[in-house]
């Protein structure tokens, strides 16, 4: 595979934004800062991906140094997804870029560890084989997929590139891991066997079952599309909405699948969820800041931000509101901020997405936002700052802005024949109302 030394573009020409959650218009010097910060997240998935088989490693240093030898198939899937995204925006030549797609899907579907189909977890960057006792993820196998979709239609040109998205997918035998409750189970791992844990109430499983159910070989039925439990419901304001406390669980599905264009069969826009659970977090981080401002009085309207993420005591899955609606730094909330979880929400909260990135940015300049875009996290009243980017993050924020900007990704996912089957094998309809 060809190097080339990257570089950023300047004097782009913006295209019309997609409709926004709340109609926003995000002016020119933001979408300029958007596209700055989705050329360095960019970065990432080329510098931190192996040059032979194309796996992306999980994590890498902020700074470029050093870069795990354990790949996530799920940031392969953001890496797929970004390829397309910078293919047309022509940050590479397209034939380049097609290249090292062809090489990520090609080591997936000959080379990768396996079981019927489903991907483990983490894999050795280098020779594509199980590693740290991983399992064989069901969400990580969906998510990877929906980043080999997103590939496949933006280069429908490319033949083998729309061949091989379509083996990593014909392959999955999803029957084999549905429950007696026609729920998914998360996983299997050769030790132990099948997960006993089962996708059964509310999360990021959204694009799971749905890829699940509209798959073009070994489909699991419709019906599992009611088969999860909808709980936990919050309330915020007069509204009540579907939660989970990291925002991931939200961004994840919506990154892929244009919920803004269909209600599900109770008529739920799980867009409009996903907009109401991110102006709930805001909430519940204000309220916190104000309840405890020694700790966390950074907390508000500028500073907000929690999902999964980096901590200066580990890995954390925090985030909020939480189900009785308390205001308290439950899961070891520290003051942390997570910048992924702003940029994940862009297509939701466009204003106040944008409000607290730029000022990130602005307050704390490049010891939170360099190389590869924002640090997964970090703590302004500590003072703590990660010296890591994870793959998943990056790749969130580097999709979801592109969804705000031009909604490509949505285009290229939601023309996929399984993508609108899923749909309408589970009941969704669409929404006429934005039509």
């Amino acid at each position: 595979m060809k190097r080339r030394s990257f570089l950023f573009v300047s004097g782009l020409s913006l295209p019309p934004l997609v409709q926004a959650a709340n109609a926003d218009v995000v002016a020119r010097d933001d979408g300029l800062f958007l596209r700055d910060m989705q050329q360095r997240c960019y970065r990432y998935f080329l510098e931190a991906s192996h040059p032979a088989t194309g796996l992306v490693s999980d994590r890498s240093a902020a700074d470029g140094s050093r870069a795990s030898e354990h790949s996530s198939i799920a940031a392969c899937g953001f890496g797929l997804a970004a390829h397309a995204i910078a293919a047309d925006q022509e940050w590479l030549p397209r034939g380049e870029i097609a290249e090292r797609v062809e090489v990520l899907l090609r080591t997936l579907v000959e080379r990768a560890d396996h079981e019927r189909g489903f991907l483990y977890h983490f894999l050795n960057r280098a020779d594509a084989r199980r590693t740290w006792n991983s399992e064989a993820s069901t969400i990580d196998t969906a998510l990877v997929i929906a980043g080999a979709m997103t590939a496949a239609g933006c280069f429908s040109e490319e033949r083998s590139i729309v061949a091989l998205a379509d083996a990593l997918y014909r392959r999955v035998e999803w029957t084999w891991m549905l429950g007696s409750d026609d729920c998914l189970h998360m996983g299997w791992t050769p030790e132990d066997g099948t997960i006993p844990h089962r996708w059964d109430h509310f999360s990021e499983l959204l694009i799971l079952v749905l890829l699940a159910i509209g798959a073009p070989e070994n489909p699991i039925p419709p019906r599992c599309w009611q088969a999860w439990n909808r709980r936990p419901i919050l309330t915020f304001g007069d509204t009540s909405f579907l939660s989970y406390p990291p925002l991931f669980v939200h961004q994840y599905p919506a990154a892929f699948f244009d919920f803004r264009r269909f209600r599900s069969p109770s008529g739920r826009s799980y867009f409009d969820n996903a907009v109401t659970a991110h102006l709930a977090q805001i909430q519940f981080m204000t309220d916190l800041g104000n309840k405890y401002p020694d700790q966390l009085g950074h907390y508000g309207p500028r500073l907000w931000g929690l999902t999964s993420s980096d901590s200066d005591a580990g890995y954390r899955d925090w985030g909020g509101p939480y189900q009785d609606g308390r205001c308290e730094p439950d899961r070891g909330i520290d003051g942390t901020l997570v910048p992924s979880a702003a940029a994940g929400g862009l297509p939701f909260v466009p204003r106040q997405a944008m409000e607290t990135l730029r000022y990130q940015e602005s307050q704390f300049g490049d010891a939170i936002y360099g190389r590869y875009g924002f640090v997964n996290a970090h703590n302004p009243a500590s003072g703590w700052i990660d010296s890591d980017v994870i793959g998943i993050d990056t790749g969130i924020s580097l999709l979801m802005a592109e969804n705000l900007i031009s909604g490509s990704v949505w285009d290229w996912f939601g023309r996929h024949p399984a993508a609108i089957r899923g749909l309408r094998l589970a009941g969704f309809s669409r929404d006429e109302q934005i039509d």
